[in-house]
């Protein structure tokens, strides 16, 4: 469901009490049981492909060390390490030269792999067993593919001039969201625009319609009412009515383009086979919305209770992460500089550290996690280790003190019935202009 921004003018009293089994709006009770029947839905198997990923990590790696030392990913270092060379001539940045490498198992092979699938189905009848080999080939060790193939999408979403060199870029810069996405339930458009310019533009704030931050996060129970919402963002409907209401009809028509493109494969697919599409189309988009909202909760899940507009606070850092997929683990980088590439998200830090602007903030900043660990910590209300690994950039604070600090901040809510109206909010979050029309982006650029 699309959040609405609060009436700040009717109430100056001080927040309501935060309480996860206390269901303030009627909506919040639809939203639950719809998000437990989302959850329990999907959660089996959902759960069991990704545990089956995570187990082939483990034993490929000798059930010792860190995910991804395995020899596959080993192997796949070397294999991006021996092309680079030669590939680094069809793409605009140097680092990008493993493209072309991903571009070949996601984008040849697993639409291959899919191609045989739909012919055993069609040949020998569905095979539940193929089905499951399929997807967790198709998330790969450590649901790798899977973390790759969404952070290409977000980052092709964001570059609106494309990954790859020209000639090649005609048929390759938008390959991520509009032909391996299909495999791994994208809707077009999603990343593009409904997060590009929705998101990036109210960075979680009450216009954000995947904001997280209305509810206390640190709560299975308020997950369950977000689940709903990230639905209506991964089908690209909440988007979409969010772009009509602001008057912007050319990027909701975008939307509605994108949507259509998915739709209309997947029927296609379907009046071949309806089972085959159940499985090998719709299942991943189930797969999105589970594991999309896990790490969109993680991302947004802190807020600064004075101000709850703090970006270095409402987004999060992570240092020495296992799974640091291309710098993603910069999230509060990445919210202040979206289409800034992502082998300078460090140097980007390191700009704003040095300016003491995490420290002054004190930044909301972990070390050797990441984004789906996170969210459990959070959900299961793990105080003590989520302290163990908060990081302080300067000063100290005692345990129970980094305790108190992060249950405070996962409680906060900007909006909403639960919060804090004698705060003053003072419209900080709205940061990206760019809202898709030409006079803006015209003007964007010549600043």
């Amino acid at each position: 469901m699309a959040p609405r921004p609060p009436t700040r003018d009717q109430d100056t009293k001080a927040p309501r009490k935060a309480n996860e089994a206390t269901f303030l709006t009627p909506t919040e009770k639809v939203t639950m049981g719809l998000g437990a029947c989302i959850l329990f839905t999907l959660l089996p198997f959902v759960g069991t492909v990704v545990a089956t990923a995570v187990l082939w990590d483990f034993l490929d790696r000798g059930c010792t060390g860190r995910p991804l030392d395995g020899v596959l990913m080993t192997f796949a270092s070397w294999v991006n390490r021996a092309t680079h060379d030669f590939n680094k001539q069809f793409v605009k940045h140097e680092a990008d030269s493993y493209l072309l490498n991903a571009v070949v198992l996601l984008a040849i092979f697993i639409p291959g792999l899919w191609g045989f699938c739909l012919y055993s189905t069609i040949t020998y009848g569905f095979s539940a067993y193929l089905c499951y080999v399929y997807h967790v080939i198709r998330i790969g060790p450590y649901f790798m593919n899977f973390a790759y193939v969404y952070t290409l999408c977000h980052k092709e979403g964001h570059s609106r001039i494309g990954l790859f060199k020209q000639p090649y870029g005609r048929v390759l810069n938008n390959v991520f969201n509009w032909w391996i996405g299909l495999f791994y339930g994208v809707l077009p458009a999603s990343f593009a625009y409904g997060h590009s310019i929705n998101h990036h533009r109210y960075n979680n704030g009450p216009s954000d319609v995947v904001s997280t931050s209305d509810k206390p996060r640190d709560s299975f129970y308020n997950f369950l009412c977000y689940l709903p919402r990230w639905t209506g963002y991964a089908i690209n409907l909440t988007t979409t009515l969010q772009f009509f209401r602001e008057n912007n009809s050319r990027v909701a028509v975008k939307m509605i383009t994108g949507s259509l493109y998915w739709f209309l494969f997947a029927y296609a697919v379907y009046l071949i086979n309806p089972t085959f599409a159940f499985w090998y189309l719709v299942f991943p988009l189930g797969e999105n919305i589970l594991l999309l909202a896990c790490v969109n909760w993680c991302w947004h899940a802190f807020l600064n209770p004075n101000d709850p507009e703090d970006e270095y606070v409402g987004s999060i850092t992570i240092f020495d992460g296992p799974i640091n997929v291309l710098n993603e683990d910069f999230h509060v980088v990445h919210h202040q500089y979206p289409g800034a590439h992502w082998t300078n998200h460090p140097k980007l830090y390191d700009k704003h550290f040095q300016l003491k602007e995490y420290s002054k903030h004190v930044a909301t900043v972990f070390k050797e996690t990441h984004a789906f660990e996170l969210f459990f910590l959070i959900i299961l209300r793990k105080y003590d280790i989520m302290a163990e690994k908060f990081v302080l950039l300067e000063g100290t604070l005692t345990i129970d003190e980094k305790k108190a600090l992060i249950k405070e901040r996962l409680r906060t809510c900007w909006w909403g019935p639960r919060a804090n109206l004698a705060v003053k909010l003072q419209g900080k979050e709205i940061g990206n202009l760019d809202d898709g029309r030409p006079n803006i982006a015209s003007k964007l650029k010549s600043k």
